[in-house]
């Protein structure tokens, strides 16, 4: 009997096949891979947004939004400064309103809601060790220390006269108990201990900054890497690896607790002449029926956005699986901000 074997065409054939098998199977395996990451970063936005609820039913407000920090990782200031709300009750000049856009803070959701180290990481304690004691050194290891009527472990309410700058990372003021009148920062500070109030499964969800890239990214490391620095500030990350943004509404007269929206009067500090709906990244891409409201206009001209937005207290912001975003529109040409995952809430 006479073998027969494959013909050239036959063999090209069954390749083919195989190839357009395996394209298949990467590019589902590839979109599952995607969807994961994105549920996963709802789920941990979802997570802190429940965990920032608790923290003001404990203290009576939401966390205040710590800076970006424009300075190096060795001041003691990087990215731990209060950044001060715009404050409009007339409304918004479009300066006020290109400003209003980087209102936002990555070292807030660490800082206050899981507090793993000492003041640097969390008000509460000293930087560094002491030999004796507790000194420096933070019992618990987590947690933070109530930061007190201002939000900023007094740094508003008594700040210290050496340092100028209210709201100031070095202004810090930790009193003992609830008082407010002491003028330096006690390292056995006593006084009841919050949280934490969120607990991650996964370490690789905290990273440290290392700095800022060319284009003003910040640049993120986490332990193992050759850039990281235990002593940087802590940022939470989202599956894709960015650090996750926190927005907050405004308030007034340093006081977390005094929060308003816009205001229809021409004068006062009974609002702030803004809510979460002028913010052009948090904005949808597509609207539901009877959701979408007209605000402030982005470069594009564009002044959709939500009703949402406008009652929300805060906000977390993923910039999605390209990692791109684009701060000044609602909805871009280059479609950065088209996958941006956005969590609102009350």
């Amino acid at each position: 009997m006479k073998r027969r074997a494959f013909t050239i065409l036959e063999l090209l054939t069954v390749v083919g096949v195989i190839v357009t098998l395996v394209g298949i199977l990467v590019v589902g395996i590839s979109a599952a891979s995607r969807s994961a990451q994105a549920a996963n970063t709802r789920n941990l936005m979802s997570s802190v947004s429940r965990a920032l609820v608790q923290f003001k039913g404990d203290v009576g407000y939401f966390p205040p939004a710590l800076g970006l920090g424009p300075t190096g990782p060795q001041d003691t200031g990087y990215m731990r400064d209060l950044v001060r709300p715009v404050v409009a009750p007339a409304g918004l000049n479009p300066q006020q309103i290109t400003t209003l856009q980087t209102y936002y803070s990555l070292t807030t959701p660490v800082e206050y809601l899981i507090g793993p180290g000492g003041r640097d990481e969390d008000g509460y304690g000293g930087v560094g060790t002491s030999p004796t004691g507790l000194g420096a050194k933070e019992m618990p290891s987590v947690g933070i220390r109530s930061p007190l009527r201002d939000g900023v472990w007094g740094a508003l309410a008594s700040p210290r006269q050496s340092t100028p700058g209210n709201g100031a990372y070095n202004s810090r003021n930790l009193p003992r108990g609830a008082l407010e009148a002491n003028t330096s920062t006690d390292p056995n500070v006593q006084g009841r201990s919050l949280g934490p109030y969120l607990e991650l499964k996964d370490g690789s969800a905290i990273g440290t900054v290392a700095g800022f890239d060319q284009n003003g990214m910040v640049v993120v490391a986490r332990p193992g890497d050759n850039h990281f620095n235990p002593n940087g500030p802590k940022v939470l990350l989202d599956y894709y690896g960015q650090p996750i943004r926190y927005y907050r509404k405004g308030y007034s007269s340093d006081d977390p607790r005094r929060t308003a929206g816009k205001s229809s009067g021409s004068g006062g500090s009974s609002g702030i002449g803004w809510d979460l709906s002028d913010i052009f990244v948090l904005r949808p891409q597509r609207f539901t029926p009877g959701s979408e409201l007209v605000g402030v206009v982005d470069a594009n001209n564009d002044g959709a956005t939500s009703r949402q937005l406008q009652t929300a207290d805060f906000a977390l912001f993923s910039s999605g699986p390209d990692q791109r975003v684009n701060n000044f529109v609602r909805a871009d040409a280059e479609l950065f901000n088209e996958d941006n995952i956005v969590e609102v809430g009350n």
